[in-house]
């Protein structure tokens, strides 16, 4: 059904409900992130033969990427047509993680790859559950004034939840059994104990339609026409997320080549240059996320963000210099902190009303299906051109991070059109831009 938005006034509420929600971002994420750190790898190598390890891993992390992205706007759609007495997002947030813990368990006693990929792919659509109605309740209760800095609270929290995954996955490495089942437990009381404290009113069933089979078809698609401002966002979005997801599948071969580490070496400054670009993101995310909710402009922000990480990824492609990989890193960590603490705010701009769980799962797809489609790309770019112009070696890395460059850059041909809702509404500071009717 076709829902008409219109300009909504929200009351501002308590920063530590922001914080209470981002600290279910933290766990979800952290649950989710475990296993991709490096328990699917060491189960991978329990129960495949070597010299099938790349293979049975490789087909297992991309059936989890489609279930991820199939399952932000199905449970975002399902979250919109909720009318429990707990609420519209509480329910999928709560089951979200119950399920992950289900799909940890499953993960735990696999033997084969077929039940190890059931788990994980059951855990994908699990946590995604939970951030799709999370990003949904976000959005019922934060008004327009508090958007920005939300966002860079959110933002900062979800790559924090990379901190305790890599603690759990260091510390207890030959424990893999603890490794795969501690972030999802510890997932599950967060949110319990969260969601008793946090608000989430049921809504009028008369003014819900149910969710049907046809309801639930159509939540993976919509009719850019009619919400052109929230296409421009999902392209700009997915356009900056190629760029930047397109070099992360070869960053630890490009240091051995560039840098001539080897493996041992290359692994290690691997790990403590993301740990390093976490913690500027994290900085970059709560000052940007604060200075664009009492500006209300994101435009500034978002094109800084996408010159920054052009900037960076051109000084790597260039590059076979120590010193010039740090600050380049340092350089990214701020670029993706400022980008993060504003897309989703400026998202939350062009939603229909009625719609909004749909619309943000939606949205989510533009960070999640990158992830599928640049690792896959990445292998044919470096082939371009033959050897590499800095190290000679058989691969040109110029050529990879020079088409990074080119996606993050082309994310910013949007920004004009975009001109109506990177601004703040003047008529007032808590309504949001009007959106479109939607599909």
């Amino acid at each position: 059904m076709a829902v008409e938005a219109t300009t909504r006034s929200t009351p501002a509420v308590p920063m530590r409900k922001i914080y209470l929600l981002a600290l279910i971002e933290l766990a979800a994420l952290g649950a989710l992130v475990t296993p991709l750190v490096v328990a699917l790898s060491l189960k991978v190598l329990q129960i495949v033969p070597e010299g099938e390890k790349e293979a049975a891993l490789g087909l297992i992390t991309a059936v989890g990427a489609v279930c991820a992205m199939l399952a932000n706007p199905l449970f975002g759609h399902l979250s919109d047509r909720t009318t429990s007495r707990f609420g519209r997002r509480r329910p999928w947030i709560v089951a979200g993680t119950l399920g992950g813990l289900a799909g940890a368990l499953v993960m735990v006693v696999a033997s084969d790859v077929p039940v190890l990929l059931l788990g994980w792919a059951l855990s994908q659509v699990a946590y995604n559950a939970t951030l799709a109605a999370l990003s949904a309740l976000l959005a019922d209760q934060v008004p327009e004034a508090q958007r920005a800095k939300a966002s860079g609270i959110f933002g900062a929290f979800g790559f924090l939840g990379m901190v305790p995954a890599m603690i759990v996955a260091a510390v207890f490495a030959s424990q893999l059994t603890v490794v795969l089942l501690a972030m999802p437990v510890l997932a599950v009381i967060v949110v319990t104990v969260i969601c008793r404290f946090v608000s989430d009113p049921p809504i009028d069933r008369s003014a819900v339609p149910p969710a049907s089979i046809g309801s639930v078809l159509t939540s993976f698609f919509f009719n850019p026409a009619k919400v052109p401002m929230f296409t421009l966002v999902w392209l700009q979005r997915f356009s900056m997320q190629f760029g930047y997801t397109i070099i992360s599948t070869f960053g630890l071969f490009y240091l051995m080549l560039r840098l001539d580490m080897g493996q041992t070496d290359a692994a290690a400054l691997t790990s403590i240059a993301t740990l390093a670009g976490a913690a500027v993101n994290v900085g970059a995310a709560f000052l940007c996320g604060y200075l664009a909710s009492r500006r209300g402009n994101y435009g500034p922000f978002i094109a800084g963000a996408a010159i920054l990480m052009a900037t960076s990824l051109l000084m790597k492609a260039f590059t076979g210099d120590l010193v010039v990989f740090w600050v380049s890193t340092v350089i990214a960590g701020f670029a993706l902190g400022a980008y993060y603490a504003v897309d989703l705010a400026l998202a939350m701009r062009t939603l229909p009303v009625g719609h909004e769980g749909k619309f943000l799962g939606v949205f989510n797809m533009a960070k999640t299906l990158p992830q599928s489609i640049a690792p896959a790309l990445a292998p044919f770019v470096i082939l371009i051109g033959g050897s590499d112009p800095i190290s000679g070696g058989d691969k040109n890395y110029v050529a990879l991070y020079l088409v990074a460059a080119g996606a993050v850059l082309v994310s910013l041909v949007t920004l004009p059109a975009l001109r109506p809702v990177l601004r703040r509404a003047p008529e007032s500071a808590d309504a949001p831009a009007p959106a479109e009717v939607s599909a």
